[in-house]
């Protein structure tokens, strides 16, 4: 028994470390669990999880930045994917959206699809600002020297300019951004890995590294229901332009109750 009780304490601690409650609500319909784009943290999504009154929302923590910064990076997508699943693959008590933007999305597509093997599959995929995961980038910006490397965070935004400029910021920083390019610059999709929930992609009209063509190939990772919407902004569009977005997890959430209720 006492060696039950230390799995368990043990479990729910490896549980805190990687998944942040954001919002509190005290009824709600489903659960939002968000993923970061390279770099981001949990608390990325804090004022995304405010505007969800009637939804629980959780963003993943990635070891390696912030409280998690003296833990080793993982190697690649799918080995974060799996540790995530494990930690969710028995949490039932409230139906699950998963929400990533940029590296986020690949990150949340290998645990929804790990997810579904475990027979417990979310009720939709949100993909935010990234090309279809059958898409290999022919990029090495993880390998750049740093004033080039600096150069790319800035022309994708997300980064206020004057943290930029700051080295001890630039120090916290930098060592988790380069190793989640690396994340998503050497992963491969496989044709075979396939999801049968919905994929809801959204992007902006001026992402730099985002066309629509290459968003709409994420339409072949799965066999159920695609939609793709595009807003006006740029890779991070939603900071500033989350409206329709909002409603649009919203919408789905309903749809996907009525359905299977």
């Amino acid at each position: 028994m006492n060696g039950e009780r230390t799995h368990n304490m043990a479990s729910a601690e490896e549980f805190g470390l990687w998944i942040r409650k954001l919002n509190t609500t005290d009824a709600p319909r489903a659960r939002v669990v968000c993923f970061p784009h390279a770099g981001g943290s949990a608390n990325f999504y804090f004022q995304f999880a405010r505007r969800f009154p009637d939804l629980e929302v959780h963003g993943i923590q990635y070891p390696g930045r912030q409280d998690r910064r003296h833990e080793p990076f993982r190697n690649t997508i799918q080995e974060l994917g799996a540790e995530i699943a494990q930690l969710m693959g028995d949490w039932k008590d409230l139906p699950i959206v998963l929400f990533g933007n940029s590296m986020g999305a690949l990150v949340a597509f290998e645990v929804a699809h790990r997810l579904e093997a475990m027979g417990n599959p979310p009720l939709s995929l949100f993909a935010c600002g990234r090309v279809g995961p059958l898409i290999s980038p022919d990029e090495k910006t993880y390998l750049k020297g740093k004033d080039a490397f600096l150069k790319e965070m800035a022309l994708l935004g997300g980064m206020d300019n004057a943290l930029l400029q700051d080295e001890e910021i630039l120090d916290l920083v930098l060592p988790p951004m380069r190793a989640d390019y690396r994340l998503a610059e050497t992963y491969r999709g496989s044709p075979e890995k396939r999801l049968s929930v919905p994929i809801h992609v959204h992007i902006g009209n001026t992402d730099p590294k985002v066309t629509e063509a290459k968003a709409a190939e994420w339409q072949f990772a799965t066999t159920g229901a695609f939609t793709m919407d595009t807003h006006e902004g740029g890779h991070f569009f939603f900071t500033d332009n989350s409206d329709r977005l909002i409603e649009a997890v919203n919408r789905s959430v309903e749809d996907a109750l009525t359905t299977n209720a």
